[in-house]
């Protein structure tokens, strides 16, 4: 839409500010541009304005601009040494800056943990630069610091991979000293972030691998303390209080919903019209005899490799 500068008075003579501010909106505008050049959002050449792919990959991720560049600083970082020996590094690349906003620490329980740490943790802690020797110091030293923000992002890591791994909520909330409340609250900021961070790194070429595996956290973050919902959410349209009151009525697999009644269906459950249900009904249906498919085609190719060996 703005290609150059004419492009631009052209724009903002048509906007509310150009009447709040006739003597000064291009000003303003000219400023925002110069900040964009200056983040690397956008580019100039020979006087004609396009977004970078940088900016491109920011706008489609709905990343936060000012939290764009040190996301990039830390996939660069973790791109060279990512620990994939479970999924502790990942999560801690998706728990954003501001969940850590009510997130306090007893820097004494923390760091008896460190020597609990199992080999995993540990090589996490290492990879993210962070070092044994300020957790013994802050530890027992009330003086806070400049350099606190790792640690306390790997801390409340730790306790979303609790979570994750099958623990329940109130058990870890009580375990790292996190209210209930706060702790669910930084889980579905770091569901959202995992999000942005799949479709930030599908626009970058550098950093194209991690999308799928951004994508597959995303899912598992989401379905964190719940895999039993993990059948029912697979349906389209089917969100998280919806597949729990399946599951509490009874429904709690693909099967037991592609034979349900309709009628039944809408009288169990609240809010869910006789047409609604018919549509659960008909997607659970569809996605049964797709995953029958898929594996009557697994079997088929068994047999082949079979024969000809």
């Amino acid at each position: 839409m703005i290609r150059n500068s004419g492009d631009l008075a052209v724009f903002m003579k048509r906007t509310l500010l150009a009447i709040q501010k006739p003597d000064g909106y291009l000003s303003v505008a000219e400023n925002a541009i110069k900040a964009l050049l200056k983040s690397n959002f956008v580019e100039k050449k020979d006087g004609t304005i396009s977004t970078t792919v940088f900016g491109r990959a920011v706008y489609k991720s709905a990343l936060e601009p000012e939290l764009a560049h040190r996301t990039v600083k830390s996939l660069y970082d973790a791109n060279r040494h990512l620990v994939l020996k479970g999924d502790f590094h990942l999560i801690y690349l998706c728990v954003p800056p501001d969940s850590l906003d009510n997130i306090y620490i007893d820097w004494l329980r923390y760091f008896e943990q460190f020597s609990r740490f199992d080999e995993m943790t540990r090589l996490t802690f290492e990879a993210v630069g962070l070092q044994e020797a300020f957790l013994a110091k802050r530890a027992y030293s009330q003086c806070s610091t400049d350099q606190e923000f790792p640690y306390k992002r790997f801390y409340l890591t730790g306790a979303i991979h609790s979570i994750i791994s099958g623990c329940p909520t109130w058990r870890v909330a009580a375990n790292f000293s996190i209210p209930r409340g706060t702790l669910q609250s930084a889980l579905a900021s770091c569901i959202s972030h995992a999000n942005k961070l799949a479709n930030f790194t599908r626009e970058i070429p550098e950093y194209w691998a991690l999308s799928s595996i951004f994508d597959v956290l995303t899912q598992k973050l989401f379905l964190a303390g719940t895999p039993e919902l993990s059948q029912i959410l697979e349906l389209p349209g089917i969100r998280h209080a919806r597949a729990k009151q399946l599951h509490r009525c009874g429904y709690q697999s693909l099967q037991k919903l592609a034979a349900a009644e309709p009628n039944l269906l809408s009288a169990e459950i609240d809010h869910l019209t006789v047409k609604q249900a018919q549509k659960i009904i008909s997607s659970a249906k569809i996605l049964l005899k797709e995953k029958a498919d898929a594996l009557t085609d697994e079997v088929l190719q068994l047999l082949d490799l079979d024969r000809v060996s």
